[in-house]
């Protein structure tokens, strides 16, 4: 006779429901304010096997950011009026054919839905690239090594980005492109202290500045890159979709 199936009596914690839900725990948070208060000691705990048993590995931190972000992402298209008026009043100047049943708007809407869920595809590919063939660490590093560091340095600026896009909502048509530039500049000056201050410990002086400000520009101008991309992408696959109506 079989014995009776024992009922599991653990108790689940809102903690592991934050952890199913965007891989954010107590610890996660622990560890972006590690980040932000002091990168030496999480960079340190990276070069253990685990993380000295104490943070969350900074590739992890920083794709729970993604979930974070593709979570929010539907609350601030319907309500970034600045950015699908930018994108609408765009299509109106190209001429773009508007459907019945549909306006310009629902169109710049659209598109701003492609490019925002393009982005994060093109972001998580190119971080993880640069992650690994990164040379510039001031140390012999390994793969594994260098794909930590890298993520380590970004992981403050990634952290600001729900609270920065969420302000976006409140930025006029006129100033997205300025708004934009804001962005840019935080993200370089997050990721150069962090970089400064944790990331290149075996070298010191102008060593350690070049090296943290090359890695910050770099990132800057790949998401930039990127993010110019993923618009152009919109642009012409909407474009082709609904298509222009000829000059004249």
């Amino acid at each position: 006779m079989s014995e009776p199936i024992k009922e599991n009596s653990a108790v689940i914690s809102l903690d592991a429901m934050a952890e199913d839900l965007f891989g954010l725990n107590i610890r996660g948070v622990k560890t972006i304010l590690a980040a932000w208060a002091n990168p030496r000691r999480y960079f340190a705990a990276s070069r253990t096997p685990d993380w000295q048993d104490s943070y969350t590995p900074s590739i992890r931190l920083w794709l729970s950011f993604f979930a974070l972000l593709s979570l929010l992402r539907f609350w601030w298209i319907g309500g970034n009026e600045g950015m699908i008026g930018a994108y609408a009043t765009g299509f109106t100047q190209a001429g773009l054919i508007v459907p019945e049943g549909l306006t310009i708007q629902d169109i710049g809407r659209e598109a701003v839905l492609f490019v925002f869920t393009l982005i994060p595809f093109l972001q998580v590919f190119a971080m993880v690239l640069v992650a690994l063939v990164y040379p510039f660490w001031g140390e012999r590093t390994t793969i594994t090594q260098r794909q930590r560091y890298l993520f380590a340095v970004i992981v403050p600026s990634a952290s600001l980005m729900p609270f920065l896009l969420t302000i976006m909502l409140l930025v006029p048509e006129a100033q997205m492109v300025s708004y934009g530039i804001f962005l840019a500049l935080v993200a370089l000056i997050v990721d150069l202290q962090t970089g400064y201050r944790g990331g290149f410990e075996q070298v010191s002086g102008f060593g350690r500045i070049w090296r943290a400000g090359l890695l910050a520009t770099l990132l800057v101008v790949l998401n930039t890159t990127l993010s110019i991309l993923s618009q152009i992408a919109g642009i012409v696959i909407i474009s082709q979709k609904y298509g222009v109506a000829p000059p004249g």
